[in-house]
């Protein structure tokens, strides 16, 4: 058996595992003061200055939601990790769905380091795959910490491919098209996209209507 942990308090519902690794503090952290520091007080500042108090009332309903969104993902995050014993390997993310995977189908590791806009910001990635090539799942270093992702080749002690050298975003989704996750796949980054549009033309709007009600 493996090193036990023990969840910390606050997480009792968290079942034991032999290895429990969860996503880095410093993100959770970075999320937090992000949201804080940055977003609320631009939010707020731009309802002051750019609209009449007649429409308040339904900024504040969309930031509500807007904050419930981010609440929601913000108690995901805190949620997440990777169970793994002698039977299963247990995957809660953030943004793609809970995965339970048997042990005996992880056959094969690659680990590869990969870079996007610049090959001097390279992240690890992690993937495993069945004895029949089909993808069982993934884990980025940025956000579960390298040390995790070679605690997970240690526990798991299956054959481990290692790229050398750095490869783009694109190319692993080329290679292994089955590990993008929903906002890597088309119709994600159309909806990101549009979410995009629609946000830019809604502070337009908001500008607009400032500039003539003045």
């Amino acid at each position: 058996m493996g090193e036990a942990t023990v969840p910390a308090a606050g997480r009792l519902r968290t079942p034991v595992y032999d290895v429990v690794l969860r996503p880095r503090r410093s993100l959770v952290r970075s999320t937090v003061l992000s949201i804080v520091c940055s977003a609320v007080p631009l939010a707020v500042a731009l309802v002051w200055v750019s609209l009449p108090e007649r429409w308040w009332a339904l900024v504040a309903g969309l930031v509500v939601a807007l904050a419930v969104l981010v609440g929601a993902l913000f108690v995901r995050l805190g949620q997440a990790f990777l169970g793994i014993d002698d039977d299963v390997v247990v995957l809660h993310a953030v943004l793609s769905p809970n995965r339970r995977i048997a042990r005996e189908r992880v056959h094969r590791l690659v680990v590869a380091p990969t870079y996007g806009a610049s090959t001097e910001r390279t992240a690890r990635e992690l993937l495993a795959f069945d004895a029949a090539g089909a993808h069982l799942f993934r884990l980025r270093g940025d956000v579960w910490g390298d040390r995790a992702l070679d605690r997970v080749v240690e526990a798991l002690d299956v054959p481990v491919e290692h790229e050398r050298r750095p490869v783009h975003v694109r190319e692993v989704a080329r290679r292994w098209p089955a590990s993008r996750t929903w906002y890597e796949r088309r119709g994600g980054v159309l909806l990101v996209g549009v979410a995009a549009v629609c946000i830019v033309a809604g502070l337009l709007a908001v500008e607009t209507v400032g500039l003539l009600t003045r």
